[in-house]
């Protein structure tokens, strides 16, 4: 388990590296600083979220969109990985925000929405996709059938507002890694205790 965990986050990574080297070649650097504020606000604030959003959709819904399938924690509404997927997934939400390769001209809101929240739909099914073929079996898998419990479109709001948080609040956190990593450490512990 352990190798396909290692190969799952090298390929996760290689898309990265991929970008950053297109940006370096147009004579843009990255600021790591900011990216591994991003990481860490993401590894902790993506399983909380998850947790949080899971009550709510289950208050209107009433039943679960999603579940995990590796490494399923809190009864598959979260996985024990969370804290690296979410802090990748921050890490590409900073890359999209703040290091595209084509700018967004138009800031229409509605625009901004669907890049926004299509950029993670997008990352997730790869993610996914990726997932099944190493673990042979979804990562997460999506009760809503609409894309063949991939993913699923009636997430697209709450993508878009976590799209957001983890921008407002990885730029706060910013140069405040003590503060970030305190922060990450409590509720990471307080999530794998319950």
């Amino acid at each position: 388990m352990v190798t396909k965990i290692l190969i799952f986050i090298i390929i996760q990574l290689v898309p990265l590296f991929v970008w950053r080297n297109l940006l370096n070649r147009k004579g843009i650097t990255v600021d790591y600083r900011l990216i591994l504020s991003y990481f860490i606000f993401g590894s902790w604030f993506g399983m909380m979220g998850e947790l949080f959003l899971f009550k709510i959709i289950e208050w209107i819904f009433k039943e679960p969109i999603w579940q995990y399938r590796v490494m399923p924690i809190h009864d598959g509404i979260t996985s024990s990985f969370g804290p690296i997927m979410w802090g990748i997934s921050a890490v590409y939400i900073c890359f999209h925000k703040n290091y595209q390769l084509l700018k967004i001209k138009n800031k229409n809101p509605l625009v901004l929405f669907l890049s926004e929240s299509f950029f993670l739909l997008i990352l997730e099914l790869i993610f996914n996709f990726v997932a099944y073929l190493i673990f042979n079996n979804y990562y997460f898998y999506y009760f809503v059938p609409d894309l063949n419990h991939w993913s699923s479109f009636t997430n697209l709001p709450f993508w878009w507002m976590g799209y957001k948080a983890i921008v407002k609040y990885s730029t706060v956190m910013y140069k405040e890694e003590k503060l970030n990593i305190a922060i990450a450490i409590i509720i990471l512990v307080v999530l794998y205790s319950y």
